[in-house]
């Protein structure tokens, strides 16, 4: 081989080898969407985008403050591809969904299935698998619209939300994309997915509302949608979603509210736990209906007692964790009634017995409906108290014995 002909050889591997900016797109030519909703008409996909205006969420420049951080527009189309393609007909910038916080199921959608949604998500690089999903009971784009206080950006502000009850109140867990995905796939094909509303009358979709100190509506979490595979097939209460929350072992942070002893009603006590497990196990009987053993342990600290008890004193401290633990099982059991009604096997038993037996899954799998209908539940519920905090008796107990 001649000298000439290795030089160019050399700068032409070198050449490829180099990386290049072929691909590269400037700021000023992306609008950078935080949120996108979903909904269906029963003929076409409408797709709507809440697409962030810079300008107006920075600190810096006269227009800060005087024009909504965000802009919401939609497009509609046969497949949820196309209608993204169909938005550069209006739109001056190229949409850029790797900052998509949300994504907003209106209830037709839903209930329609959204198969195509995920296919979207698993096909596209720009897509990330990792965005909180939300179903309502309207349609999507009504919560986009919707303007927040405290947070410019609404999409963000929304994920806060569902993050922040996840990790504090455990009522209502976030579920991402990829979650969905692998829950619609395995032997007990059901996710819970928490809903979103506009709570009260009107809207607040302008500027203008921001500069009110009250507002006469608000996003807020509700009911839980139960998705089989991807449809919606019914909904669970707040107190439901709760219930099982305990019963799968997803308390992060929460606050228990309970009666005086086990039988009462009437809330005057709360226990802050901020350590909680629970050990599921299926119970086998030739001769009965399948068992579910929830067995439950919990660590808490007092935060609230108005009740006649001494925490102070052996005997009543553990009359509270009684208490307690019995709220604890009567939660659990609303959820459990309430999932056995729907036949809905929300607590994945399927997935346990086929990880852990499975041969006794082979035989079960082909009748597992009907073994799900007829399953009981066995709770066992432990709850240790760490602190009850700076005072023994309730204050009321305290004023009152000073006027005795």
């Amino acid at each position: 081989m001649s000298p000439t002909l290795k030089r160019c050889l050399l700068l032409l591997t070198t050449c490829l080898l180099l990386t290049g900016c072929w691909d590269r797109k400037e700021l000023n030519q992306l609008a950078i969407t935080s949120a996108t909703a979903i909904d269906w008409d029963g003929k076409v996909w409408t797709v709507s985008y809440q697409v962030v205006i810079p300008q107006s969420i920075t600190n810096t420049g006269g227009n800060s403050g005087q024009q909504a951080p965000v802009m919401v527009f939609s497009t509609s189309g046969g497949t949820i591809r196309g209608t993204v393609q169909k938005s550069s007909l209006e739109m001056p910038r190229s949409l850029f969904f790797a900052h998509n916080r949300i994504v907003i199921i209106g209830e037709k959608a839903a209930e329609h299935g959204i198969s195509q949604l995920l296919d979207v998500y698993l096909r596209n690089p720009d897509s990330r698998e990792t965005v909180n999903l939300l179903v309502t009971g309207g349609e999507g784009r009504k919560i986009l619209e919707q303007i927040i206080p405290l947070e410019k950006v609404p999409g963000s502000a929304i994920q806060n939300m569902i993050r922040n009850e996840d990790n504090n109140g455990s009522n209502n867990k976030q579920v991402k994309l990829y979650q969905l995905m692998m829950g619609s796939s395995s032997d007990a094909p059901y996710t819970l997915i928490p809903e979103i509303i506009i709570s009260g009358e009107g809207d607040n979709n302008t500027i203008a509302s921001l500069k009110n100190t009250s507002f006469p509506n608000k996003l807020k979490l509700g009911r839980t949608a139960i998705f089989k595979k991807d449809k919606l097939v019914g909904w669970f209460t707040k107190d439901e979603e709760y219930g099982n929350n305990w019963i799968t072992n997803q308390i992060k942070k929460t606050t228990l509210y309970f009666g005086c002893s086990k039988e009462s009603t009437e809330y005057r006590m709360a226990i802050r736990f901020d350590h909680a497990k629970t050990k599921l196990k299926p119970i086998f009987s030739d001769h009965g209906p399948l068992m579910m053993q929830v067995h439950v342990k919990a660590i808490g600290n007092i935060v609230e007692n108005a009740c006649p008890t001494d925490p102070t004193q052996p005997k009543d401290i553990q009359a509270i964790e009684q208490a307690a633990g019995a709220e604890i099982i009567r939660i659990m059991g609303n959820s459990f009634q309430a999932a056995i009604k729907k036949k809905v096997d929300i607590f994945h038993l399927a997935d346990l017995i086929h990880k852990h037996d499975p041969t006794r899954w082979r035989q079960l799998k082909p009748d597992w409906d009907q073994q799900f209908a007829n399953l009981q539940m066995d709770p066992q519920v432990d709850v240790k108290i760490a602190r009850i905090g700076m005072s023994g008796k309730a204050y009321r107990e305290i004023i009152k014995g000073g006027e005795e």
